[in-house]
């Protein structure tokens, strides 16, 4: 279902606030350029795979606005991100869910809470490795990633049942393998 990088964005705002296939459209949320015929059809998609729900409906000249609201996170296992999906859907998906991550750190900068704490955390490492220790950098991002799902489930709880204040927080780790140095000035020279 998540073979397509706009069914990925759709997920990853509609899980964030509920929004219609026309407000996605209007505020230009889409990874690429779609009409409003191809978006309503992805959030239909989505609805019948049971990733989203349609919570109200408004009527507007003559047809019917649908409100959706996600119910899953876009997610794909690391077999399917493998076996299932060719390197130009991955290569898709991933523009998408990178220029999300941007996009939410070009809010928060743009709002002024980037900095607002002082505990924030904002850093990364540029490092070369063998084997051995990408497959430990792999672990790590798995164990963070689901520790980060914990803390957030509890925190759900917590909200959800007592009087405890809540605000929105983005937590995005990433591992890579980069270019090789003379791929990179390759790559810059053939860009100038």
């Amino acid at each position: 279902m998540l073979r397509h990088p706009l069914r990925v964005r759709i997920l990853e705002v509609s899980n964030e606030r509920d929004i219609s296939p026309v407000q996605f459209l209007r505020e230009k949320l889409a990874p690429g350029k779609y009409t409003l015929s191809h978006i309503s059809h992805h959030f239909s998609v989505l609805e019948k795979g049971g990733c989203l729900e349609v919570v109200q409906l408004i009527p507007r000249r003559g047809s019917v606005e649908h409100i959706y609201r996600g119910h899953a996170r876009a997610f794909i296992s690391d077999e399917e991100w493998a076996n299932a999906l060719t390197d130009a859907e991955r290569r898709k998906i991933t523009r998408t869910v990178l220029q999300g991550l941007i996009a939410r750190a070009e809010g928060a900068i743009l709002a002024e809470t980037m900095d607002k704490r002082m505990d924030r955390h904002l850093s990364w490492l540029s490092m070369r490795v063998d084997e051995q220790a990408w497959s430990q950098l792999a672990e790590l991002q798995a164990e963070a990633l689901e520790r980060a799902e914990a803390i957030m489930s509890e925190a759900a709880e917590r909200v959800g049942s007592e009087d405890v204040e809540s605000f929105p927080a983005t937590f995005g780790a990433l591992a890579f393998e980069s270019p090789s140095s003379s791929a990179a000035a390759r790559e810059a020279r053939l860009s100038d």
